[in-house]
């Protein structure tokens, strides 16, 4: 980015100024007529009384020539407000392209960033920086040369205006002007110094709060946390203390103006006044004079405010611009790879953490270790050799080079999982490039407003994968891939569980909809899985209460469509409440509510915040509890029916999830309430079958709010079976595999997201998932680090899982064991002063094998 906001502003869009530029120039002359007819109107239309006049060309009375004046000034003002309206779209337009280049821009350049260097970079304040900060500039850099212009035009126009009517009032309107424009900029310097002061408070603030967040676990343990709270809450009065002195120095950067604005009109009406009562100025010229006046005003501030802006803008944007002054571009990646014997090498290189210069290599086809005691050294080198490490200087093959992330892959212990589905997640590594173009019909804009903010034409709408460059024959030998990494690397079951829980469109997938279908009339008409169904699942019934499930689903025999609201979201819904009460039932709902209310409230006395209670019994928040104690006060001492709609609302919400077998608090009475509901079920599930936003509950079609699992089963498992029902999941398991369904229902799971950095998978899950994406790359090397490490028979065979898998490809893994060392074909060792050797060849000369003096290529 350029080092001057104005100079970058002006090179990326100087044909976007100049447009704006020409619509603000347009509005001069406008301004000008809009001023003179006002004038014209009094003197001539309503003072004169030499008629008829001629109005461009055609003679007309009084009343015709005030009414054709008055049509003129209103096009006038019509015309000059239809210009602003396209030099305000063009303005906003203007601003999100620049906001959109410079933040990708900066991301861009972060994500060139040198590993060491991006690990040191706090997240929080790269997005305060890209995000919060940036907002601003984007949208003031569209207006940075018509503002100027058009106010300080606007400004010169009024101000001449008023001169040609009377040079001395001109005088007395200009005089506080100078004073303004000596003292305001003065103190919005101050202000300047401030701004950058709390933005880089701010940037503290966020970090602090970043680094909260991660180390949440070691501060609890550590009983710190009122310190870090300490700190925050110290970093927020500093952020108070100086937003506090802004505003006092911006206010009386007002107080400034508007005296000097509410005194000038005093010199125009005394000096003014006074040529009228002596006949040497006009009335219609002293009322044109004030009404120029009046928006003489309205520029001089906006410029005043732009200035403040600018100011403003310009500090935020060099204190964004500080932060990535040593980013450079970002290396470029290549297309083809180098050629060498050796899977990966070093010669001459430096390394973090290591002592001298590095000379190793890992051998095309074989299995190399990395030995050392010290977790970090290892690391370093392993990272180095994958080429994930910048700055390195002497010879190198494949480590420097930018096509490592085509031939190498690196697994480090924990990998990260990307938000998305596990689908996405294995072929993450075959995303090099687009190499086809999407059919998306926006596919030609998004290109052209690409190339318009100076970001790439890459669409993710475009086909990224090319099976034959990733060295597959086809899409379908990827998916292939995909399935056999699964099922060798014990991702099989976790995927088919992923999938059950899954749920889909029916009308998307008609043919799958129906056979779950099929198979839970299979599992119903089947003599051993029926009755063990009736055993472990508490399935739905018309004309029975689903003890397992909520008020709310046993009353409506439904469930909302959209999964993730429950029928207690429902609580003031007009429609729901409406139905209720024709069933007869809302009454009896508050009044659960209110027993509920009363039990929890008497469980919950005595009883410690963090308490399993809360969980266990989460009807309602805990901070809700005085709320819930005023609402029980109000409904014992007046009546259910006395309650406000509100709290009628909050105690059917609560009522809607109980459920009696989870709860156990009794508050159904029995079997007397379950009649009731039971008796207004009919009404509430022909009112949920009218409604789009439910689905009811129907034995012989698919529930769209079910999971696959919930669809197959057709109700709850019973809580107390909970512990014992797995011979009959494994029997139903057993038939959906001979149905034909295991291998549809793994694909649904490979579709499933898996939330923001896998948070549904543990980190047996998270690892295995790396080596399947690695894998997925076909790498000539693949390199672990913290994995598959030890000396124990599970590790080595899954080293030998690896290999094979690799197909010829090297495996190079990290490891303090000297036996798992001495397992590879090949041995290098890092000592504790950090020097590398090579065994196994380590005496043969690496630039000689590899190519590395010759060019390696």
């Amino acid at each position: 980015m350029a080092e001057k906001m104005t100079r970058f502003v002006w090179r990326h869009s100087a044909r976007d100024q100049l447009v704006l530029l020409f619509f603000t120039l347009l509005t001069f002359p406008i301004i000008w007529i809009t001023l003179e007819l006002p004038k014209t109107i009094i003197n001539e239309a309503i003072s004169g009384t030499e008629f008829p006049q001629e109005f461009f060309g055609v003679p007309l009375e009084q009343t015709q020539y005030l009414i054709a004046l008055c049509f003129a000034y209103l096009l006038a003002i019509s015309v000059n407000n239809g210009v602003k309206y396209a030099q305000n779209v063009q303005r906003g337009i203007l601003g999100e392209r620049m906001l959109r280049r410079m933040r990708f821009d900066l991301y861009r350049r972060v994500m060139g960033r040198p590993l060491s260097r991006l690990k040191g970079t706090s997240p929080g304040e790269l997005v305060q920086m890209i995000s919060a900060e940036l907002a601003p500039i984007g949208d003031f850099v569209g207006a940075i040369i018509s503002t100027p212009v058009s106010q300080g035009g606007s400004f010169l126009v009024y101000l001449a205006f008023i001169i040609v009517q009377n040079p001395l009032i001109g005088a007395a309107a200009l005089c506080l002007y100078p004073v303004q424009a000596w003292l305001v900029p003065k103190l919005q310097a101050r202000v300047i110094a401030m701004i950058r002061v709390r933005l880089a408070n701010i940037r503290a603030m966020a970090r602090e709060i970043d680094e909260s967040i991660d180390g949440a676990t070691e501060i609890r343990a550590l009983r710190a946390r009122r310190w870090h709270m300490a700190i925050v809450s110290r970093q927020l009065y500093d952020n108070y203390v100086i937003r506090r002195r802004i505003f006092l120095l911006k206010n009386l950067i007002k107080f400034v103006n508007n005296v000097a604005n509410h005194l000038t009109p005093f010199f125009i009406f005394l000096i003014g006044g006074w040529f009228v009562i002596h006949g040497q100025l006009d009335v219609g010229a002293l009322t044109a004079v004030l009404i120029a006046y009046k928006d003489l005003a309205a520029p001089w501030k906006e410029l005043l405010r732009f200035y403040q802006d600018y100011s403003d803008m310009n500090a935020r944007y060099n204190s964004v611009m500080e932060n990535f002054a040593e980013d450079g571009e970002p290396a470029p990646l290549l297309d083809s790879a180098p050629v060498g014997p050796h899977a990966l090498a070093l010669h001459g290189a430096p390394v973090d953490g290591l002592s001298g210069p590095v000379d190793a290599h890992a051998p095309m086809g074989a299995t190399t270790s990395v030995v050392g005691e010290d977790a970090l050294a290892r690391s370093s080198l392993l990272q180095a050799l994958s080429g994930l490490v910048d700055g390195h200087s002497g010879d190198h093959w494949t480590a420097g080079t930018p096509i490592l992330y085509r031939t190498a892959a690196y697994v480090p212990a924990d990998p990260r999982i990307f938000a998305g589905s596990m689908r996405d997640n294995l072929v993450h590594g075959l995303l090099f490039r687009p190499v086809a173009p999407g059919d998306d019909p926006e596919h030609g804009a998004r290109r052209r407003e690409a190339e318009m903010t100076g970001a790439p034409a890459d669409d993710i709408a475009d086909e990224w994968i090319d099976p034959v460059e990733a060295g597959y024959a086809d899409a379908e030998a990827v998916e292939a891939r995909i399935q056999r990494l699964v099922q060798v690397l014990g991702l099989e079951d976790d995927l088919y569980a992923i999938g059950l829980m899954s749920r889909f469109d029916p009308e998307q997938a008609p043919a799958l909809a129906a056979r779950l279908v099929d198979l839970r009339r299979a599992i119903a008409g089947s003599e051993e899985l029926g009755e063990m169904r009736e055993d472990f699942i508490d399935h739905w019934q018309a004309d029975r209460y689903n003890p397992n499930a909520s008020v709310g689903e046993n009353l409506f025999f439904a469930l909302p469509l959209d999964p993730e609201l429950r029928w207690s979201d429902f609580a003031e819904d007009r429609a729901v409440l409406r139905a209720l009460d024709e069933a007869g039932v809302r009454q009896m709902m508050v009044e659960i509510g209110l027993d509920l209310c009363e039990t929890l409230l008497s469980l919950f006395e005595g009883v410690a915040a963090d308490s399993d209670l809360f969980k266990r019994y989460g009807l309602f928040p805990r901070s809700e509890t005085a709320t819930i104690e005023g609402i029980l006060r109000l409904g014992r001492q007046r009546g259910a029916d006395k309650l406000n709609r509100a709290a009628q609302a909050r105690m059917i919400a609560i009522a809607f999830g109980y459920s009696s077998t989870r709860y156990r608090l009794g508050v159904l009475r029995g079997t007397e309430r379950v009649h009731v509901l039971l008796d207004a079920r009919p009404k509430l599930r022909e009112f949920a079958a009218r409604d789009p936003r439910f689905a009811p509950f129907d034995p012989d079609a698919f529930h769209p709010a079910f999971t696959m699992a919930e669809n197959i089963f057709f109700g709850p498992v019973k809580l107390e079976r909970r512990d014992s029902w797995a011979p009959f999941r494994d029997r139903v398991d057993a038939l959906v595999a001979e149905l034909g369904l295991r291998e549809l229902i793994l694909r649904a799971g490979l579709a499933q997201p898996l939330g923001g950095g896998g948070a549904s998978l543990n980190a047996m899950q998270r690892r295995r998932m790396g080596l399947a994406r690695a894998l997925m790359k076909n790498p000539g090397a693949l390199v672990l680090d913290g994995i598959a490490a030890g000396e124990a028979e599970a590790d080595a065979a899954l080293r030998a899982l690896l290999r094979q898998e690799l197909n010829g490809g090297a495996l190079i893994y990290g490891t303090d064991r000297e036996a798992a060392a001495q397992a590879a074909d090949h041995v290098i060792r890092i000592d504790r002063q950090g020097r590398v050797t090579q065994e196994d060849g380590a005496g043969e000369d690496p630039a000689a094998v590899d190519g590395a003096r010759d060019g390696g290529r």
